[in-house]
């Protein structure tokens, strides 16, 4: 196996980890040989990317060409960590931005209790924390207030 699709493999077993340890039990690694996504997660399209340089105005047209109408995500993981720009960006998720305010707008009705009633105006910040960058298990607790 090539060192490139090493790196490839890790970084879809940390993002398939990662889901399985928030409650994603079901979710498993896709088989290589056909054009999809990298791991099955229902009813989301996950494809993940491990690289120093992201291309992503290339891999999202694929990606919404697989997913159809189904919700995607796209967890890219900087290839090198050892840095210090690798280790600031870290892992993170990018989304369809109509997608993406339909979880921050459950997050903030459910979760934080700042829905619409009573919004919260760093609530943006806070959901790209800890919902859209991949830190889903990093500090569940640690939430936003409805305190201005």
């Amino acid at each position: 196996m090539s060192k490139a699709k090493q790196k490839g493999t890790s970084g879809e077993n940390e993002i398939l980890a990662l889901l399985n340890d928030n409650g994603f039990a079901d979710a498993h690694r896709t088989e290589a040989s056909k054009e999809s996504h990298d791991i099955h997660c229902d009813p989301f399209i996950v494809e993940v990317k491990f690289r120093k340089t992201w291309s992503l105005f290339d891999w999202i047209p694929k990606l919404r060409r697989v997913a159809g109408d189904k919700p995607w995500v796209l967890f890219a993981i900087h290839g090198d960590r050892r840095t210090d720009k690798g280790r600031q960006v870290g892992r993170v998720a990018v989304l369809d931005a109509d997608f993406a305010v339909q979880l921050m707008a459950h997050w903030a009705d459910t979760v934080s209790g700042c829905g619409p009633a009573n919004p919260h105006p760093r609530i943006t910040d806070s959901v790209a924390r800890l919902v859209l960058l991949g830190e889903l298990g990093a500090d569940k607790d640690s939430g936003p207030t409805c305190e201005g």
